[in-house]
């Protein structure tokens, strides 16, 4: 086992790296983690923060790094199976350590994974062509003129193929395989072995996250959907995988910010749907009436009363103060959008407290919501059905301040 060096989100460690790792960190995740060398009692050493990430990510010296939440690990994966709409939410309370929950998922992809092949694997047409002894499909005259004008026994054919080298189960193929070089147990690197092999026929593939988002599901392959939902998982959130490709698969890192925000807005989606609430996530609006400035908030909720717009903000704050930045934000949102009611969500451990801010010579009021993250999956369920409730009771009410406690 290699050594391991533990990092928490947005606290700087001081110490010394080797010239690889150092090079390696500022080229692959320069953007993500902060590096920089600084002299320390007369001593030039290396300063780390993890801004914002938790997860796990490998050297190239071997060196494993793991950059702990301020929150329960358990919870973070809770946040990211509601995001990410999967199965296995309940199961993730026998869990603490974050090696026992990243395994438990890799898990539960495998098993996802050998379901498929057990009911025999998705196939679809592809298009191929090929310069063959026999015709098939149709002749490319084009290409048939160029490859065989002193080969008449060859003839160039574009044709339709029913295989199953399709992309559905190409990223199924290039997750297991990725995850099989990963520190875990035996048995767990075993399965992914197997998995591996037995997609051998399936092509190696350089897919991002983006393709999973691409697939169109029937009911030829509407089983795929919760094992694509992992592969999505674990492409998203492996920094080098998007850069490298398949075979360069060594990090698995979660972006607080954007879960949070995920995490939130997916938590509104469950509460909103059938009860007569409008919900819109991400929905793009223009400042100006020519349509140049694009502004996207995070949520919009209206119900019987006034129109609310949110945003998620996974950000430190000075006890008692709002980010003016955020403040403007807000202003601009609820202008352009015709509210008179803005909401700004932090989590509770970053901001100490709730807050009202009343716009001057203007109707808009901006209030600050803190959601607690911490304690027991149980208590960020109850927090978090209590913020929905809140907002769903502020969506139907014509005027009046939020209050929220939990």
């Amino acid at each position: 086992m290699s050594e391991t060096l533990l990092l928490t989100e947005y606290q700087e460690w001081i110490g010394d790296l080797l010239p690889e790792d150092r090079l390696f960190l500022n080229r692959e995740f320069a953007k993500k983690i902060t590096h920089r060398r600084e002299m320390r009692a007369e001593v030039l050493r290396d300063v780390v923060n993890p801004n914002q990430y938790v997860g796990v990510l490998i050297l190239p010296s071997g060196l494993r790094i793991e950059l702990r939440p301020k929150i329960p690990t358990t919870n973070v994966f809770y946040m990211l199976a509601v995001a990410e709409s999967l199965p296995f939410r309940e199961e993730l309370a026998d869990y603490e350590s974050l090696e026992e929950v990243l395994e438990f998922v890799v898990n539960y992809f495998a098993t996802l994974a050998e379901e498929r092949l057990t009911a025999g694997l998705y196939r679809s047409y592809c298009e191929a062509e090929d310069n063959l002894a026999f015709v098939r499909g149709r002749i490319d005259i084009a290409a048939n003129i160029r490859e065989n004008f002193a080969l008449r026994h060859r003839t160039y054919c574009r044709y339709s193929e029913l295989t199953w080298d399709v992309p559905e189960n190409q990223v199924i193929r290039q997750v297991a395989h990725t995850l099989s070089g990963w520190q875990f147990r035996p048995r767990t690197r075993r399965r992914l072995a197997q998995l591996d092999t037995a997609l051998a026929e399936v092509s190696p593939t350089r897919h991002t996250s983006d393709v999973v988002d691409r697939f169109t599901y029937s009911r030829l392959n509407d089983a795929y959907r919760a094992v694509h939902s992992l592969c999505r998982l674990f492409l998203v959130n492996s920094s080098v995988s998007e850069s490298s490709g398949a075979f360069g698969f060594q990090s698995f890192l979660v972006d607080m910010n954007r879960l949070f925000e995920q995490f939130v807005t997916q938590v509104l989606f469950e509460a909103t749907s059938g009860n007569g609430i409008w919900f819109a996530s991400q929905r793009e609006t223009h400042l100006d009436h020519a349509n140049q400035v694009e502004m996207k908030p995070d949520f919009l909720l209206r119900g019987a009363g006034a129109l609310i717009v949110g945003d998620c903000k996974y950000k430190r704050l000075d006890s008692g103060d709002f980010k003016n930045s955020d403040l403007y934000q807000m202003i601009s949102y609820c202008t352009a959008e015709g509210s008179t009611r803005g909401v700004l969500v932090y989590p509770r451990h970053l901001v100490e407290a709730d807050a009202t801010v009343e716009v001057r010579r203007s109707p808009i009021r901006i209030e600050q919501l803190t959601l607690p993250l911490g304690g027991t999956l149980t208590d960020l369920k109850l927090a978090s059905a209590t913020l929905a409730s809140l907002l769903i009771f502020g969506a139907n009410r014509d005027n009046g301040q939020l209050a929220f406690s939990a």
